[in-house]
């Protein structure tokens, strides 16, 4: 069973807990398989530990390894390599799973980061991110990199014109 798994937006981009759990590489296996039954073909996984590449590989995932500390926020340099990563897939119309260890607050931060960059408010983001997958961004930092990331993005935008 997949933990915490949930679409923000269907046939796009997704959060969860760690694929596997801590239950071991047969868990693992198992888990990459639904994940594929649900159209899933790239992962961002945001625990310390890297998932085995050569699994990753087999299941003919993309794979993006960034480490933030649990209960800490990712950087914005991040933040930009993770939006980058998702523009990519969704180019290649590769569905995103996004997971940490329970897959709340820097799941829950990456996947309202996705919000802003795609126009949302700050706090629009974070609402809708914690109606879909309650206890997401659990802490006051996880929340400030967002409003750091806005800015970042309205700065990025002016740039542009």
């Amino acid at each position: 069973m997949l933990a915490n798994f949930s679409w923000l937006i269907r046939e796009r981009i997704a959060g969860m807990g760690r694929p596997g759990g801590w239950g071991g590489f047969e868990q693992l296996i198992e888990e990459m398989e639904l994940l594929r039954q649900q159209g899933i073909r790239a992962i961002v996984s945001l625990t310390e530990e890297a998932l085995p590449v050569d699994l990753l590989q087999l299941q003919k995932m993309t794979y993006l390894h960034l480490p933030v500390a649990d209960m800490q926020a990712p950087t914005l340099e991040d933040i930009a390599a993770f939006a980058e990563f998702v523009a990519a897939e969704e180019r290649a119309q590769r569905p995103v799973v996004v997971h940490c260890g329970a897959g709340m607050g820097r799941t829950g931060t990456m996947l309202a980061a996705y919000l802003v960059g795609c126009g949302c408010e700050v706090r629009e983001a974070i609402e809708q991110v914690r109606r879909q997958r309650p206890g997401s961004i659990e802490t006051r930092e996880q929340e400030a990199v967002l409003f750091a990331y806005a800015a970042y993005v309205k700065s990025k935008e002016k740039e542009r014109r």
